[in-house]
Order: structure tokens, then C-alpha cells, then sequence
């Protein structure tokens, strides 16, 4: 669908009444291009999905978030970590497109390839089975993490936290269900954005 923008032009009239009138170039219209989260297509009973945001490409990149969380949570401005009840699991994917400092190139077209981020061969992804991470500023919370790029189109970070010091098998296993669930969107990678 091709969005149709109504740009108002300016006159502006010569001070005391001369009557000169200038017109004003109305700025350069760009196509602006969205890109999509990862959707959480399944979910177990009382889980909430949270992904309707998005982002834009720009030439410097762009990144999107996506959620699931085991509990009900109301969004609020502080986020759902510091309102995680015990043994309440949170799944979170962020997709970017982003380039180290030293490279200077269009990320329109392109996905770096990062250090700790190894292309993505097979689906679904699967969680460690430990981990010696936790949710930052929650010592208790064990985060089972996994990165990766996915073609060259963006990075994945997803994150797995339990509020659990020592998380049962059964948590796990839901946490790994969410996961299988997931779908991946394709980005697109163009010229010039």
C-alpha cells in the first residue's frame, strides 16, 4: 500500500506591505520502511504476548523488541523485571540491525556480522541447558541467553529469565515451548532507506 502525503506550502509575504511572495520548497518525501518483531505465535494458558512495536531502517540500522511473559503484567514505564513474581518466566527477543563503531557502511543493505553472533542454521532455537548469566540488576533471576544472526538480514538476542535461583524442569520446558513458537520476520535490505 502507497501512503499519499499532503504537504502544505508556505508563502511568506515581504515585511510593510510590499506584497513580494516567496514560495517555500516543501521537503523531499522518503518511503519510510518498517521493520517487524519476532511474534510469538503460541502461547501457554495465562502468557501475554507483547510485540506489537516496530522500528525503522535508517542507513544506521534499526531494532525492534518483542515479549512474552508467564504472568499478568500491565506495562508501565519501569518495565516488566522489576514487577517478575516468583517462578514467573519472561521470554524477550530483540532483533537489530546494527554495526560496530569502526565500520561505516550502509545498513540499509547490510547486517554485520558480530562477534558472538554465528548465523543461524536451524529452527527452532534452542535455550542452553545451563547458564552462568542472570537478568541485570536481579542476581537471583537465571537469564538463558542465545545470540545469532539470522542471513543478513539482523541479529537475535533472546533472553530467557526465570525467577527461580534453581529453575524445575517443568519451567524449562514451558520456557522452551515459547520458543519453539516463535516466528521469525524477513527484513527487507535495500539499497539506500
Amino acid at each position: 500500500m502507497r501512503l499519499l502525503a499532503v504537504l502544505p506550502v508556505a508563502f511568506a509575504v515581504g515585511a510593510c506591505g510590499r506584497g513580494a511572495a516567496a514560495l517555500t520548497a516543501p521537503p523531499r518525501a522518503s518511503r519510510q520502511i518498517v521493520l517487524e518483531p519476532a511474534k510469538f505465535t503460541r502461547l501457554p494458558h495465562a502468557w501475554r504476548a507483547f510485540g506489537n512495536d516496530f522500528g525503522l531502517l535508517t542507513r544506521s540500522g534499526g531494532n525492534v523488541e518483542s515479549y512474552a511473559l508467564s504472568w499478568a503484567y500491565k506495562p508501565n514505564s519501569l518495565g516488566w523485571a522489576g514487577a517478575m513474581p516468583r517462578n514467573a518466566i519472561a521470554v524477550q527477543v530483540l532483533l537489530l540491525r546494527t554495526r560496530p563503531d569502526h565500520l561505516r557502511i550502509n545498513l540499509c543493505l547490510h547486517t554485520p556480522q558480530l562477534g558472538g553472533f554465528p548465523e543461524i542454521r536451524r529452527f527452532p532455537l534452542r535455550l542452553p541447558r545451563a547458564t552462568g548469566s542472570r537478568l541485570e540488576g536481579a542476581a537471583r533471576v537465571p537469564e538463558y541467553r542465545v545470540f545469532g544472526r539470522i542471513g543478513d538480514m539482523y541479529n537475535v538476542d533472546l533472553r530467557v529469565d526465570i525467577n527461580n535461583a534453581t529453575p524445575t524442569t517443568a519451567m524449562l520446558r514451558s520456557a522452551q515451548r515459547v520458543v519453539d513458537e516463535l516466528r521469525f520476520p524477513t527484513w527487507p535490505r535495500r539499497d539506500r532507506c
